[in-house]
């Protein structure tokens, strides 16, 4: 497909084997994250630790163009179209996973949430030349923030809660706190690699481990 001016060459990949070149404007696109935290008041405290409920995927939000207006008279975007309205349809089955690429950027494999094709050019007979794609997916696989390194351990799916450092607080406090035995700091310093447990950071947040009791 011939990409036109203001644009940059961007595939689409299905699971199953179907393929889609398009147009990208590369001035922005949304990545999003999103927790679940939840907060359960306690005695004699201003406002309780909150409790990591675990995380959400994440989402990408792009803005893709289906373009044959420069690929001959003939030429249709009618067939990748119907190509990512099928791949969100699912056949009776779950919706196929789609990856985004572009340049030396690769999102990870997604599910797609939901799409919006807007045909905006034809020729006589009705066939589209032109759609602009509004297309959102989830992340599918694990993977990292982007511009950081996969990291091969995570610390929150072994973890029971998180807890907020506050003024006066020591890894022997908390563990009483949680495990109502001090001598078990040494779990939550594992978990959160540190190295001296006599200096805590006011306001950093602490993964606190499920350990057995």
């Amino acid at each position: 497909m011939a990409i036109p001016n203001g644009f940059q060459k961007a595939r689409l990949e299905i699971d199953g084997g179907d393929s889609i070149e398009c147009g990208f404007n590369p001035e922005t696109y949304t990545v999003s994250k999103a927790n679940v935290w939840t907060y359960k008041p306690t005695q004699g405290r201003d406002f309780p630790d909150p409790e990591f409920g675990g995380g959400m995927p994440m989402t990408y939000k792009v803005a893709l163009l289906l373009d044959s207006s420069l690929d001959g008279p003939d030429a249709s975007v009618k067939s990748d179209a119907n190509k990512l309205m099928q791949a969100m349809h699912g056949n009776g089955s779950a919706p196929k996973f789609i990856t985004f690429s572009w340049g030396s950027v690769k999102l990870p494999k997604a599910a797609p949430m939901s799409i919006s094709i807007q045909y905006a050019m034809f020729h006589p007979n009705g066939e589209p030349v032109r759609a602009f794609v509004e297309l959102e997916l989830a992340q599918a696989e694990p993977t990292s923030p982007v511009g950081q390194a996969q990291n091969p351990t995570t610390r929150g799916t072994a973890g029971l809660r998180s807890h907020v450092v506050h003024t006066g607080d020591s890894l022997q406090s908390i563990a009483y706190d949680t495990y109502r035995d001090p001598t078990k700091w040494r779990a939550i310093a594992t978990a959160n690699d540190i190295d001296d447990p006599l200096h805590l950071k006011r306001g950093t947040a602490l993964t606190i481990p499920r350990i057995d009791q």
